[in-house]
């Protein structure tokens, strides 16, 4: 739409009126400049100054509350509680202003009123994670624990960086470890399994129960190797059966597949390697080591379709015994172990060879078999056949390489492992 203006009154009229509103909002957008500019050197002058050219800004009040409030040169407790409250006048939705004036007056020990406004910030931001992290250690310091341990929730509900901070404070302020579980933890997985962790690397491991009970019963699916920490902490701690128990509830979740489980009639996991190594729990282990190469192959194998690869380099007399798998067994109980291993080109006079032990006590168990040298010719069958000690619950069966005695000594060659196999012989 176009107005045509015909007058030279008119027109001098509507050029005045343009001049006039030209001329507000400069000194509108001016003062509010020059206000801006003032409130980032936060001084009381500067924010007074900002407040004057700009006094319905809540963050310029805000601002001044904070330098009343926190800087000892300016310190104004009456003041502070002024500017936080206009703050909340000229902007009542917004949390951070309530949250300000809560905070000054907890300061002054006004415990009730810094209660009310703490639930008004409850009311304007229920689930950011930043907000409930302060409401709930306020309560925790009032010694209001189920308050406390409400807010945490939330928490630990929106954000992972609280994670430790809200674990430690939960185990500080009560050893019920039940309780915590049931209102500090969400029903989250990614937070439930940081929590294991946390009671992992704290030696709880009495407590990391029941958190992986409720893991394992949940609906959330998961990585296997997410479980790892938690298998490798009862290893060490000679807690096997429940070690054990763990990898079986990985397998009855249907996270490991059962074709490779153990049975009667073989109590090594992937005996035959026609699976990707998990490298964790109760299947083969595979450490790295500087001059040797150890994987899959699907190039040679005694049956289809892989066998594992270990290949020397030739630059070190290495005392190799980096592939294994821990196994639960029986005390007192006879068992056999048969595998198939092929070598090509295996320098020194010690070769490769597989080995028994006793996981916590080699002297209630320790064999190995005879090593091999060179190349062979074909496949070579190895039994090993042991009888458990008297406290025997774990074994360990893997391939080693024991260092040579001799000068020539750098072992470099290949090696394949195939269908190892171990079962009890008798009872």
């Amino acid at each position: 739409m176009q107005i045509s203006v015909k007058t030279k009154a008119a027109r001098a009229l509507l050029v005045t009126v343009e001049a006039a509103i030209f001329l507000v909002l400069t000194g509108w957008v001016g003062k509010a400049y020059v206000a801006s500019v003032l409130a980032n050197r936060p001084t009381v002058d500067n924010l007074e100054r900002a407040i004057k050219f700009d006094a319905n800004n809540s963050d310029y009040h805000l601002r001044l509350g904070r330098v009343y409030e926190y800087s000892p040169p300016d310190l104004q407790l009456e003041k502070a509680d002024y500017h936080f409250r206009r703050a909340t006048q000229l902007n009542s939705y917004d949390p951070q202003t309530w949250l300000e004036l809560a905070a000054a007056l907890e300061f002054q020990g006004r415990i009730v009123d810094a209660g009310t406004y703490l639930r008004r910030v409850d009311l304007l931001a229920p689930n950011l994670p930043a907000y409930q992290w302060t409401i709930a250690n306020f309560y925790l310091l009032q010694g209001n624990i189920d308050e406390a341990f409400r807010h945490f929730r939330i928490v630990l509900a929106g954000a992972s960086e609280y994670d430790n901070n809200v674990f430690t404070l939960a185990w500080k302020t009560t050893d019920d470890a039940a309780k915590i579980l049931q209102e500090v933890i969400p029903d989250q997985l990614p937070t439930e399994v940081r929590y294991l962790d946390f009671l992992v690397s704290g030696g709880r491991l009495n407590e990391a129960q029941a958190a992986w009970k409720r893991i394992i019963d949940g609906p959330g699916a998961f990585s296997p190797d997410q479980s790892s920490p938690y298998i490798d902490s009862l290893i060490r701690a000679q807690r096997a059966d429940e070690a054990y128990q763990v990898w079986t509830d990985l397998q009855k979740k249907g996270l490991i597949r059962y074709s490779l489980w153990p049975s009667e009639k073989n109590l090594l996991f992937n005996g035959g390697f026609e699976d990707k190594l998990l490298n964790m729990g109760f299947d083969w282990r595979i450490g790295g080591v500087e001059g040797v190469y150890a994987a899959l192959d699907t190039s040679t194998y005694h049956s289809p379709s892989h066998a594992l690869l270990v290949q020397f380099s030739g630059k070190d007399n290495v005392f190799y015994h980096e592939v294994y798998q821990f196994v639960k067994v029986s005390p007192g109980q006879s068992y056999r172990l048969q595998a198939f291993m092929k070598t090509q080109d295996i320098t020194t006079d010690s070769g490769p060879r597989l080995e028994v032990h006793d996981a916590y006590n080699a002297s209630a168990l320790s064999r190995v078999t005879d090593d091999l040298t060179g190349t062979s010719d074909g496949w070579t069958s190895l039994l090993l056949d042991f009888t458990t000690g008297p406290k025997t619950a774990l074994i360990v069966v893997g391939l080693v390489r024991l260092p040579s005695k001799k000068l020539d000594n750098l072992i470099s060659g290949k090696v394949w492992l195939d269908d190892l196999q171990l079962t009890p012989t008798r009872k």
